[in-house]
């Protein structure tokens, strides 16, 4: 009998002491918030005009967009706070040497650390994790959130440009008598430092796509000329030197806009006849309106500022402009005549002779007189011989109706016409009458041909003068189109961050540049 009440006293006495073990974290709770009868809405301290020590880090894990028409920058980051609260302490040993505490954030006292910069008014963070606790009383807070922080856009180099953005953290409950922010202090073999810079953890962080991070410090920010019992007097803000990554932009915006802008060079070599001269420049112009559009619609709109790619859009279209206005006058000289104008001797000379030479252009040669053609003018006086024997063995009424009387079948007379005398002045004269409206005509033709000739010419050298206009501005626009891009986008190329986050200051803010306490 006595056995199994020793066997049941036994268990009894482990399951006591099993849940006694069991519930060492929730009589340490008990004894914490009911005992002590802490009150979270008291600060940690033990007189009023003592403060409060609170630490902060910072550590990125994504940076998620940086918009720039809104002006926002998006960011997944954890918030590192540190501070001490006497009211939290406990002996391990009195509760079953537990040295974490892991308690709802709502149940204890909090600094009330929000982004201050931040651009959709949420001021907390996103999920209130728990607090970690260690028997000294130092509390450990680490929430995650998702900020949307405001940062002023600077345009100008676009998209060759970086952005200095800042994530700016401070107490709005509590002023700079009631708690002091610092940076998280840190040790390691060679002594303390303190983390003056945003943590980034390779195995955690994701890079972005556009943006480069080129500089991430920290910095306690304190103003001297603010009250101490003022919250603005003091702020921990973490800076974000971020650099774009171009090559979206080249490809699908400065290259096109580069190519479709040197094509404006093409007009000058196009035909003034073919019609397409303007239409090809205003095309070009139009195209560049639409870049300049879908431009506007990613920067925010701003006046203080060009963007680069805007200055290139703008200077390409002045320059296409002009040429839209240089192909009218080209058409207008090309389509000139001596009815309508009258072409001077020094813009000849100018346009035919020294503008041609100095631009290399290849003139057409002069052809000299013929060989063949004076051999065939020469063997005209034979038929015109002919002409005259004929005109003195036909009479006139023969030589108008000879040809009617073949056509309606009667036969061509044999009998020849009473000749007069030759050598007597009466043939002479009707020899003169009979040639006189022949030669007349014949002059008529060659004054009209020779009219005809020197109107043609003149309107050709109007034409060659057309073209000498077009070969000029091709070599005054291509060059002037080079210079300008060059120097637009070079300005971009070199315009780099700072070797240092701040000027004035020669410290990196770097990891592998810490400083020591």
């Amino acid at each position: 009998m006595e056995g199994p009440v020793l066997m049941l006293g036994l268990l009894l006495t482990l399951v006591v002491c099993g849940s006694w073990g069991m519930n060492e974290e929730e009589r340490l709770i008990r004894h914490l918030f009911e005992e002590k009868r802490y009150n979270k809405e008291l600060r940690p301290v033990a007189h009023k005009d003592e403060s409060v020590n609170i630490s902060l880090a910072l550590t990125l894990s994504n940076l998620i967009s940086l918009k720039e028409v809104e002006e926002t920058l998006t960011t997944n980051v954890w918030i590192e706070h540190g501070w001490k609260d006497s009211r939290l302490k406990w002996d391990q040993k009195e509760f079953g040497n537990i040295s974490v505490l892991r308690l709802p954030s709502d149940k204890l006292w909090l600094p009330e650390i929000v982004l201050e910069n931040n651009n959709d008014g949420s001021f907390q963070i996103s999920y209130s994790c728990n607090v970690l606790v260690d028997p000294e009383g130092y509390v450990y807070w680490l929430p995650p959130a998702i900020f949307c922080s405001s940062c002023p856009i600077s345009v100008t180099y676009f998209p060759f440009d970086w952005q200095n953005c800042s994530l700016k953290f401070r107490s709005l409950k509590y002023t700079a008598k009631e708690i002091t922010l610092s940076l998280k202090q840190k040790e390691d073999e060679n002594g303390s430092y303190l983390v003056e810079w945003i943590i980034i953890d390779p195995a955690g962080f994701t890079e972005n796509g556009e943006w480069e991070i080129v500089h991430r410090p920290a910095r306690i920010n304190v103003d001297p000329s603010v009250p101490l019992d003022s919250p603005d007097r003091q702020d921990v803000t973490f800076y974000l030197i971020i650099r774009r990554k171009p090559l979206f932009y080249v490809i699908n915006i400065l290259v096109p806009c580069v190519l479709i802008s040197f094509m404006v060079n093409l007009v000058f070599y196009l035909p003034a006849d073919s019609g397409e001269k303007t239409s090809v420049a205003i095309s070009v112009l139009l195209a560049q309106s639409v870049f300049l559009l879908l431009i506007s619609k990613r920067l925010p709109a701003t006046s203080v500022a060009t963007p680069l790619i805007g200055k290139f859009l703008l200077f390409g279209m002045v320059l296409v402009a002009m040429v839209v206005v240089i192909c009218v006058i080209v058409l207008n000289v090309h389509f000139r005549t001596p009815s309508t104008h009258v072409l001077s001797e020094g813009v000849k000379k100018l346009f035919l002779e020294t503008l041609p030479e100095l631009l290399h252009m290849s003139r057409p040669a002069e052809e000299g007189p013929n060989p063949g053609s004076l051999v065939r003018r020469s063997s005209s006086l034979g038929y015109i011989s002919k002409a005259e024997e004929y005109f003195s063995l036909k009479s006139r009424s023969d030589l108008m109706f000879e040809k009617q009387s073949e056509r309606h079948g009667l036969a061509r007379r044999l009998t020849t016409a009473r000749r007069p005398p030759p050598g007597s002045e009466q043939t002479q004269q009707e020899l003169f009458s009979e040639l006189k409206p022949a030669v007349d005509g014949a002059n008529f033709i060659v004054n009209h041909m020779r009219d005809q000739n020197n109107y043609n010419e003149e309107k050709d050298c109007w034409n060659r003068i057309a073209r000498t206009v077009d070969r000029l501005c091709l070599f005054v626009v291509t060059p002037i189109m080079v210079v300008g891009t060059a120097w637009i986008f070079l300005q971009g190329v070199y315009n780099q961050p700072p070797p240092q986050p701040f000027p004035g200051d020669p410290f990196s803010y770097k990891e592998q540049d810490r400083r020591f306490i």
